[in-house]
């Protein structure tokens, strides 16, 4: 009878440990989510050596060139909203480029704390009015390996604060998870 409850309570030990360390065979993600404040300028009407786009994945303001080096990038209508342009939607057909897709969202910058996956719009152009919260898909093969489980997708937020119109500059608040295929869009390390 002692060896049966001993065998009880070893069992119950062992799910007990198990739980309480959360799925051990599950991936893990490698680095925390950047969440950042920056600066992009507008494509027409300032000067080229001026950051007009972004790579998604660091959360960097990049400035355009042939190579098309970017995920997104930033310019200005005559109405003065944000149009945000991804990669495939300035590159010709002839470049390969990066699959990268828009979604906007109603909720808040605080409240998108999870990257849909599926709905997005890709290799288009979204006008974003200042203050509304838009979901980014970007496929990256290149640092995401081809045989990533969770795929090639960097999800990321973005929001954009406010707008000088000048200098045509444009403040952003992004939130990027650069973890492969992880759909956590919250300060440090992502649990999914």
């Amino acid at each position: 009878m002692q060896l049966r409850i001993l065998a009880l309570l070893v069992a119950v030990g062992a799910v007990v440990a198990l739980d309480g360390c959360g799925d051990p065979t599950a991936i893990q993600a490698q680095t925390d989510n950047i969440d950042t404040v920056r600066t992009v300028y507008a494509i027409n009407g300032t000067s080229s050596s001026l950051p007009s786009g972004l790579i998604v994945r660091l959360a960097l303001p990049v400035r355009m060139d042939p190579g098309f080096s970017f995920d997104l990038a930033f310019d200005l209508n005559t109405a003065g909203d944000v149009v945000v342009y991804t990669q495939r939607a300035i590159a010709s057909q002839l470049v390969g480029g990066r699959r990268v897709g828009l979604q906007p969202t109603t909720q808040s910058f605080a409240e998108a704390t999870v990257a849909p996956t599926s709905g997005y719009v890709y290799d288009s152009l979204l006008t974003v009015p200042v203050g509304q919260t838009v979901f980014v898909d970007a496929i990256d093969g290149t640092n995401c390996s081809s045989f990533s489980l969770l795929g090639q997708n960097i999800r990321a937020k973005m929001v954009i604060d406010s707008v000088h119109a000048v200098s045509r500059a444009i403040f952003l608040h992004i939130l990027s998870n650069t973890n492969c295929g992880f759909k956590s869009l919250v300060p440090g390390l992502p649990k999914e």
